[in-house]
């Protein structure tokens, strides 16, 4: 078998015969290349719990829906799905994992005090680098401290100790172990790590400087050899997020995109779900957190079950507050996924229009946005990139303005990517 075989295939592209081309190049018969993917199908299942795998045979062809990322097939076989609104573009793996890193990692864009900032200068390195310091600084009162078994060399005595090494001591002092409540743990140690990998790739000068400082603030020890998820303890909490990152700045997803570390958890996602996230973040970056109402749950009606009566609610992705001399708007937006980019439809499918109007009632509020990511068909086009946005369909019922609106997401990864994506959603609406 040659080593380190990558494919590449296209959430909901044309369905092709792709373990035909695994088997080919990768001198394993069409049959085992077949079982591998199905495999790696019955893996993303168990892992994102979804009720069948996300990919299906047809006619002797595949293809891959609503999940994209990278799966390992075999020992040098590897699989990489890009997302739809992104195929095969050129950047579309960078695009890929800023969206990951938004996904797993909200807190990026949600943080007030990083807005200005993160609006200022969006590259992916440097908004990953500033939202690890504010983190680490904010919870500094409380520092990251566990139970360690230490050994040193002292002369005064205050740890357990063997009888035997006091006769000759060392020219540190007599061999001890103190039980000390420390900063030395491999929680910190992740973190300096990260904080020391991530500061040379960061173009930014003023956040490489501040990782440095973060890193020297924690006492130098040697970075874990596994990469392992872990649950800080109750007493650390606060600082489980800011682990989190790190782990995930170590494992590749951070700084740059590395196809040698791109294998690790996580890497396998829902695309509906990073569509609706970044939408949330968007909206919440563009208009300010305190305009913006995520999922809040609004009454449509009753339904009765086993003679029990409970309310019918219903959750919008997002109502926004736009101010304007006419006074404040209220928008429903949605974010929409199937139904756009599965079939490349060009029109407000009758379910979506249904769901608008469940919102409108029971939110009072008769302006709804469909908000959908453009497909990339072929050749990279400039209405692909970021910061173009378009109507493309409407429907008025019951007194209901529904507009269907499709966005640009190549290229935003690059420099100011993030905002020219917040900005072009805010004009649209």
């Amino acid at each position: 078998m040659r080593p380190w075989q990558r494919f590449t295939a296209i959430e909901y592209a044309k369905p092709s015969a792709l373990h035909e081309e695994i088997a080919r190049r990768s001198n394993v018969s069409v049959a085992t290349a077949r079982e591998l993917l199905l495999r790696a199908g019955d893996r993303v299942r168990g892992t994102l719990g979804l009720e069948s795998i996300p990919l299906s045979f047809n006619a002797d062809r595949l293809q891959f829906q609503n999940v994209a990322g990278l799966l390992v097939l075999a020992s040098g076989i590897e699989l990489e799905i890009a997302p739809k609104f992104l195929g095969s573009a050129p950047g579309w793996r960078e695009d890929f994992f800023l969206l990951a890193m938004l996904s797993h990692h909200g807190r990026l864009l949600d943080n007030e005090g990083l807005k200005s900032s993160a609006r200022a200068n969006s590259d992916l390195a440097s908004l990953i680098g500033r939202s690890l310091i504010e983190m680490y600084w904010k919870n500094q009162r409380r520092p990251l401290r566990t139970y360690r078994r230490l050994h040193h060399e002292d002369f005064a005595l205050e740890g357990d100790f063997d009888p035997e090494d006091l006769s000759v001591p060392s020219e540190e002092g007599f061999p001890q172990s103190v039980t000390s409540f420390t900063r030395e743990n491999p929680y910190n140690a992740i973190i300096r790590a990260a904080a020391a990998g991530l500061a040379p790739v960061v173009p930014d000068v003023e956040t490489r400087l501040r990782l440095e400082r973060l890193a020297q603030h924690l006492p130098h020890q040697p970075r874990p050899l596994r990469l392992q998820d872990r649950r800080l303890p109750s007493r650390s909490k606060a600082w489980q997020p800011t682990f989190d990152l790190s782990l995930d700045i170590l494992r590749g997803l951070g700084g740059a995109y590395d196809p040698k570390n791109a294998l690790a958890p996580g890497y396998v996602m829902q695309t509906w779900q990073v569509w609706e996230q970044l939408i949330s973040l968007s909206l919440r970056n563009a208009f300010s957190p305190k305009n913006v109402q995520l999922q809040s749950s609004n009454k449509l009606g009753t339904r009765t079950q086993d003679s029990v009566i409970r309310d019918l609610n219903v959750f919008p992705d997002a109502i926004v507050s736009i101010a304007g001399t006419a006074g404040v708007r209220r928008i429903i937006v949605d974010a929409k996924y199937k139904g756009h980019v599965d079939r490349s439809s060009k029109s407000i499918s009758n379910a979506d229009i249904y769901e608008s109007l469940a919102f409108a009632r029971a939110t009072g509020i008769s302006e709804v946005a469909l908000v959908y990511p453009r497909p990339v068909e072929g050749a990279l086009t400039s209405s692909d990139e970021v910061g173009y946005a378009a109507e493309f369909a409407g429907a008025v019922a019951d007194g209901v303005q529904i507009r269907a609106i499709e966005l640009g997401v190549c290229g935003i990864s690059g420099r100011r990517g993030l905002k020219r994506f917040a900005d072009a959603l805010a004009k649209t609406l």
